[in-house]
């Protein structure tokens, strides 16, 4: 126990006239054995009742004393390492605000608008063009749109740098040696300084990628991991040839400068994969014309197509109605130059048709699973007249007794 509080149980003592007298001890002289469980005989002294002490020069301790008596101590518990509950305790003044602080969200950034995922083509330096624009996935032929971002919970933040760079479609999400070019675009990189207070929001215009060749791909990595261009820290590969080449993701992050003066980064936002469209693996599909819209329900009508550039051996034309889906039938040898399949049609599912359905034609890569916009395409029932015969037979056949009866 403290000294301070043996000093005030001794005055509580002293006030109700009790002393201690000392703790007995043995007699002087040689030691004797006893038998188990008997007591020693001791020199004993009963208690004597004190003499009553003067009132203290501070005042009566009656108050103290009744205070004593009815304290009342229970445990509690505090986290490991702390000293006491005055360590919790908030400065003055800061306690409301500190809370507050604590309660709001944190600074994030988010994508508001995705980059459009294909039909974007990557370009080489060495073109001497401009490497085309990034369309937001919105976009359609009548109307565009850009990829935008957004921060929020940035309100008290007066400048936020936000950069872009390219990585890897997959984790780690390492650094992509292609890179992106057009306004305030340097090394690769788009750096961008929003006021949050004034617009958190930003559309990248003009924003192109420009890709490099094989052999200068471990150059182009080492000079961006050398301008500390890494968002996730993964660092680089010795075999750069793992890297792929036709598609890469945007990584978005941004910075700022708290009120101490110290830069905090807000965790980086990746952007859907952007696929190159000048590669026949990740392109997108597209079918732009075909030689007939209809045919017999039994299938096996010979059609062509012409499309963009495919992968003969990673191509396939599906027909599909509803839950029914069926593929056409033709080999890698009928794909001609990448650009023309020749088919022939599937049977539809029910080949007792009582009129003409009318079913979806695309193409999708085995790959991938990505198909193409589709056109149409109408199966007919087994005895309709698909080329019009009868029709013309009419038509080219005039009733001569009609004629006669009229003149």
């Amino acid at each position: 126990r403290s000294p301070r509080l043996a000093e005030i149980i001794e005055e509580v003592m002293k006030e109700d006239g009790f002393q201690l007298d000392p703790l007995p001890v043995l007699p002087k002289g040689s030691a004797k054995l006893v038998a188990r469980g008997s007591s020693p005989v001791v020199a004993t002294r009963p208690l004597r009742t004190a003499e009553p002490c003067p009132v203290p020069p501070y005042g009566p301790t009656a108050p103290l004393a009744q205070s004593l008596r009815t304290l009342s101590l229970s445990p509690k518990l505090v986290p490991r390492g702390t000293g006491g509950r005055h360590r919790w305790a908030p400065a003055p003044g800061q306690g409301k605000e500190h809370l507050e602080e604590l309660l709001e969200p944190p600074p994030t950034l988010v994508i508001t608008e995705q980059p459009k995922q294909r039909g974007m083509r990557f370009r080489y330096e060495c073109e001497g063009r401009s490497a085309g624009s990034i369309l937001g996935e919105s976009s359609t032929e009548a109307s565009k749109t850009l990829p935008a971002i957004e921060l929020l919970h940035c309100q008290g933040i007066p400048e936020v740098t936000v950069t872009a760079c390219l990585v890897w479609k997959d984790w780690p999400y390492r650094v992509h040696p292609h890179g992106l070019v057009g306004k305030d675009c340097s090394n690769g990189l788009c750096e961008v300084v929003l006021k949050p207070q004034t617009n958190p929001k930003h559309s990248f215009s003009n924003l192109g990628i420009q890709c490099v060749k094989k052999k200068e791909i471990e150059a182009a990595i080492e000079k961006k991991l050398q301008l500390g261009i890494d968002p996730f820290k993964a660092g680089s590969l010795k075999n750069h040839q793992e890297v792929d080449m036709n598609v890469v993701r945007i990584c978005f992050q941004a910075s700022y400068k708290d009120s101490s003066g110290q830069t905090q980064h807000l965790s980086p936002v990746l952007s859907e994969p952007i696929f190159d469209k000048k590669s026949t693996n990740t392109s997108e599909l597209r079918i732009c014309r075909m030689n007939k819209e209809s045919g017999p329900c039994t299938g096996g009508e010979e059609l062509y197509l012409l499309c963009d550039k495919v992968q003969k051996e990673d191509i396939a034309v599906v027909f599909r109605k509803e839950t029914w889906e069926a593929r056409a039938d033709f080999s890698q040898a009928d794909v001609h130059r990448q650009v023309a399949i020749v088919f022939k049609t599937p049977p539809y599912q029910h080949l007792e048709l009582a009129e003409p359905v009318e079913v979806e034609v695309f193409l999708q890569r085995l790959t991938d699973s990505v198909c193409s916009e589709s056109f149409r395409f109408t199966y007919l029932p087994k005895d309709h007249d698909a080329y019009g015969v009868n029709v013309k037979r009419k038509r080219g056949m005039p009733d001569v007794l009609e004629e006669l009866s009229g003149s």
